[in-house]
């Protein structure tokens, strides 16, 4: 494989950054990843232990899930004498910047990768909209005369790995790409014959893809809960595509929607399930609200919804540079390309400690586990190995008697939550909460897609179930996420049940 290329004439300041996100990899050696609240996880290779880790700069409040995908690399490997932890699908922690990189994650990415060789190690995609296009992201990399690299010196030899690749003339950094326009949506990019999705794979052939969408698509819909359908349902397509192809794409989160409170009030969730599609395939999962959101103004310019860059150059590590939105998003950016140069060019085995896990199978006798918010987990009915439930009576008439996963949360206190369930395609799973060990009788709440309100203290359990029509049953892979409602959440304010 290409090795590290050597650094040449990169401006480094003696300025600290004392405000900046944790890096992880340093070149050889082995960051900790985030992990407030233990958390155990069972996929499709069994139950496995809990695990924590304790770097404080990225302590996370947040078990994710692991995940059910039907990939080859899902399975395999030890889940008891890793020094690291069990050999599994992980959580990705809410309260860091970066998803871990265990011994686990980086032999995932590699497998995607080696789906294809025809892609360039050093040639990254960007697609996304306003924020991915501004000449204040990635641009100023492409030489070195405005980068001071400051307290993160480290990083120079993945910025030059990057600016030596060839995107079609110039580096990725400076390549002005097709799949990204301003007031654009993750519909958008995939529409067309070809595709401004696949104009750019086959100008570029890149061995990653950066993906940020999510604020444009809030607006898609009647209500930002309606919107995160078509969302859902454009972005794993595009998760997958890529992978089929060995492009190993890496998902953004959204920041601040200073510009309309309501909108705000839904980005926890829209981050969560970017979260969890990340974790669903195992792959980078960037956290710009936790990255960009301490920063004064919260990293925004004055309309509330693009980001502030410094005057002086958006890609300046000082510490004065990185108080600003841009300068903040270029450093982690960077930090992802290092710690993905780590695992897919020089084979580095884990960049991060263990990493939490998911407790339990999914059955009536062991749920899943929901240990903390927000949580998100990808799994597939059609895995489920029997239906303990075909109607839900309280709730609706609707013939439930393909196969569910059941999933057990105890809250000490009454709590506002927003309970999602996404699917695609010619899947029909439906969510229902119901009390701790319950039947479909004592169901107290069910929809489609999406529950919102107040659960009392106690144990409940949420089942996602699949619709049956006559022989026809609708079971497969969905997304489930929970998480509470923001404060002044109209939507939640009533009791459930």
């Amino acid at each position: 494989m290409t090795r590290r290329l050597l650094a040449a004439s990169i401006l480094i300041g003696a300025c600290g950054a004392d405000a900046a996100p944790q890096d992880g990899w340093q070149g050889g050696t082995t960051g900790a990843s985030g992990g407030e609240a233990p958390s155990s996880s069972t996929g499709a290779d069994g139950p496995t232990s809990t695990s924590t880790s304790g770097d404080p700069a990225d302590d996370a409040d947040e078990s994710d899930a692991v995940e059910s995908t039907g990939d080859p690399a899902t399975t395999g490997g030890d889940t008891d004498d890793d020094p690291q932890g069990p050999y599994a699908p992980i959580h990705y922690p809410a309260g860091r910047v970066h998803s871990p990189i265990t011994p686990f994650v980086a032999d995932r990415l590699r497998s995607y990768a080696t789906r294809s060789d025809a892609q360039r190690e050093d040639v990254f995609l960007k697609a996304g909209a306003s924020s991915t296009v501004s000449p204040n992201t990635l641009y100023c990399f492409e030489t070195n005369d405005a980068v001071d690299l400051a307290a993160h010196a480290h990083l120079a030899d993945a910025l030059a790995f990057f600016q030596g690749g060839d995107a079609s003339g110039s580096s990725p950094f400076g390549r002005d790409t097709l799949a990204a326009e301003s007031g654009r949506s993750a519909q958008w990019v995939q529409q067309g014959s070809p595709s401004p999705l696949d104009q750019e794979l086959a100008v570029i052939d890149p061995r990653l893809a950066v993906i940020h969408y999510g604020t444009n698509d809030m607006n898609l819909g009647a209500t930002y809960g309606s919107a995160m359908v078509p969302y859902y349902d454009a972005m794993m397509p595009i998760v997958d595509r890529l992978l089929e192809g060995g492009t190993v794409p890496v998902l953004y989160g959204i920041t601040r929607r200073a510009d309309n409170p309501a909108a705000q009030l839904w980005v926890p969730a829209y981050n969560a399930v970017i979260r969890g599609m990340a974790q669903s395939r195992q792959v980078p999962f960037i956290d710009l609200f936790e990255a960009i959101d301490p920063l004064p103004e919260h990293g925004l310019s004055g309309d509330g919804i693009h980001l502030h860059s410094f005057g002086q150059g958006a890609c300046l590590f000082t510490d004065e540079g990185l108080a600003w939105g841009y300068n903040m998003r270029n450093l982690v950016s960077l930090q992802m390309l290092d710690r993905m140069m780590a695992v897919l060019v020089d084979d580095a085995t884990a960049l991060d400690d263990e990493a939490p896990v998911l407790e339990g199978d999914g059955s009536l006798e062991d749920p899943f586990r929901i240990e903390s918010f927000p949580f998100a987990h990808t799994a597939d009915t059609s895995d489920a190995m029997t239906s303990t439930i075909d109607v839900y009576p309280p709730c609706d008439d609707a013939d439930e008697s393909g196969p569910e996963l059941r999933y057990r949360l105890v809250l000490d206190e009454p709590t506002a939550l927003r309970i999602l369930a996404l699917d695609q395609d010619a899947v029909d799973v439906d969510v229902h909460v119901l009390p701790a060990d319950g039947g479909g009788e004592s169901c107290i709440a069910r929809a489609n897609r999406q529950i919102e309100g107040e659960l009392s203290a106690g144990s409940w359990d949420i089942v996602v179930d699949s619709f049956a029509s006559g022989p026809d049953v609708f079971s497969g892979e969905f997304l489930l996420v929970v998480l509470p409602c923001e404060p002044g959440d109209e939507a939640c304010a009533g009791a459930l049940g």
